[in-house]
């Protein structure tokens, strides 16, 4: 049993009993209460591997056919889908972009249950009487909806944290910046490996605050939580699981060798106490 002021996720396997446990999860999270809230299988386990079986037949898991395959963008891992950070920078790009994006997500979960539209169903739930959309320019152009990331043998992502108002470049200014708090939603696909080991790390530390991002930037957040004693926890997921945090928290995603590839559903999301929608995006 957890001791009663362990740093621990709330999970379940409704969002109704999370809610009975946890009546204001999201305000939990900004708070820095809990890690994370984690819904045990919020999406069918067979369809994650069928729609798998769909993204290898359709060459998507193949870093060769990056910019080939529609939608399919590479780097340290694979993106199928709309990636602000990857091209924010142009915003005519990444609205082009979205769109299509939007396109192949209207078909290409055909036969199975929309996992896209299952987080969207479940963060509404979970809302605290907010509106859940997809985020949008205030002349009405869509950002993505939610984005596949597919990691290969030991790719992974170092402590960071992500914050679109708090971390954004002078240029174009983005509707998403315009919001208190920023979170993200990831729904987990094929794990890369059977323990979980390749899972998620949260750290009970804000990257928001001045001495921490120098400490990011010089690559030494390791060494910093060691010293501090910082609290981390590991979110282990199977197919199906679903789980939100808020993304101002560090986090990483250790670079591990994998048995296989590792895949999950992801989006951000962030709200204000004043304002009336949640805004999600990829």
């Amino acid at each position: 049993m957890p001791q009663p002021n362990a740093w621990t996720p709330a999970e379940a396997h409704s969002t109704t009993a999370l809610l009975h446990s946890l009546p204001h999860p999201l305000t939990a999270l900004a708070d820095g209460d809990v890690p994370a809230v984690v819904l045990r299988g919020a999406y069918p386990s067979n369809h994650c591997r069928d729609l798998m079986r769909r993204f290898e037949e359709r060459g998507y898991f193949d870093p060769a056919t990056v910019g080939q395959a529609s939608q399919l963008s590479g780097g340290p891992y694979l993106d199928l889908g709309t990636s602000l950070g990857r091209l924010g920078s142009d915003p005519a790009a990444f609205f082009a972009h979205a769109a299509h994006t939007h396109e192949l997500f209207a078909t290409l979960f055909e036969g199975f249950t929309d996992p896209v539209r299952t987080m969207y169903a479940a963060l509404s739930d979970l809302a605290e009487g907010k509106v859940v959309q997809t985020a949008r320019e205030p002349d009405g152009r869509l950002y993505g909806p939610a984005i596949f990331r597919m990691y290969h043998a030991a790719e992974g992502h170092r402590p960071h944290y992500d914050s679109v108002a708090k971390r954004s470049r002078p240029g174009y200014e983005y509707a998403v910046g315009d919001f208190q708090r920023q979170f993200a939603g990831v729904l987990c696909l094929q794990t890369g490996d059977e323990s979980g080991a390749d899972e998620p790390f949260i750290y009970r530390c804000w990257g928001t605050q001045p001495h921490v991002e120098e400490v990011l930037r010089d690559d030494r957040f390791a060494e910093y939580a060691a010293e501090h004693h910082i609290p981390r926890v590991q979110v282990r997921l199977t197919p199906g699981d679903l789980y939100f945090f808020c993304t101002e928290n560090i986090h990483e995603v250790e670079r591990l060798t994998r048995q296989r590839r590792r895949v999950v559903l992801a989006f951000f999301f962030a709200m204000s106490a004043d304002k009336p929608e949640i805004f999600v995006w990829s």
